[in-house]
């Protein structure tokens, strides 16, 4: 799922979890889990392709090129592409809990922080929190599998 897509399947849900897209997971776990996810960015070549899963930069070819002597770069998600995430969850009704990745490895969740605060005024009867997972990699997708769980038994 890109970007504020809510899962179909999230409606029944007491509110959107959601993640970046470094917490080591595939687009079909996202989906099955009901978590909607923000893309990072990565360069290879002069040429941006947002860190979707896969979808737009297919794995084989990102690692044939690394592979080939291609080097990979990467960069935050900023406040505006927050607000852009953010903003059609509250629209829509639903309240939201991000949980960023860590704040000791990015400024994510710096971002995520300023575009919830802004978000806060103009959506006064919603909630919208972002916490600092302090995690990355699989650790990081272990801990938003733990919240999803949690979420899911209420």
């Amino acid at each position: 799922m890109l970007r504020s897509d809510i899962p179909q399947n999230a409606t029944a849900l007491p509110f959107v979890l959601s993640c970046c897209s470094t917490a080591d997971r595939n687009a079909a776990w996202f989906e099955e889990r009901r978590i909607a996810y923000v893309p990072f960015h990565v360069c290879l070549d002069g040429q941006n392709y947002p860190d979707d899963l896969g979808q737009s930069l297919p794995f084989p070819d990102f690692y044939r090129r690394l592979a080939e002597g291609t080097v990979a770069t990467t960069s935050q998600v900023n406040v505006g592409e927050f607000l852009a995430f953010f903003e059609p969850m509250l629209q829509n009704g639903s309240d939201v809990l991000h949980i960023s990745f860590s704040s000791g490895l990015s400024g994510a969740w710096q971002s995520a922080c300023i575009a919830a605060g802004q978000l806060r005024n103009r959506y006064p009867n919603r909630r919208i929190e972002v916490l600092d997972s302090l995690c990355a990699s699989s650790g990081y997708g272990l801990l938003v599998e733990q919240a999803a769980d949690l979420r899911d038994r209420g």
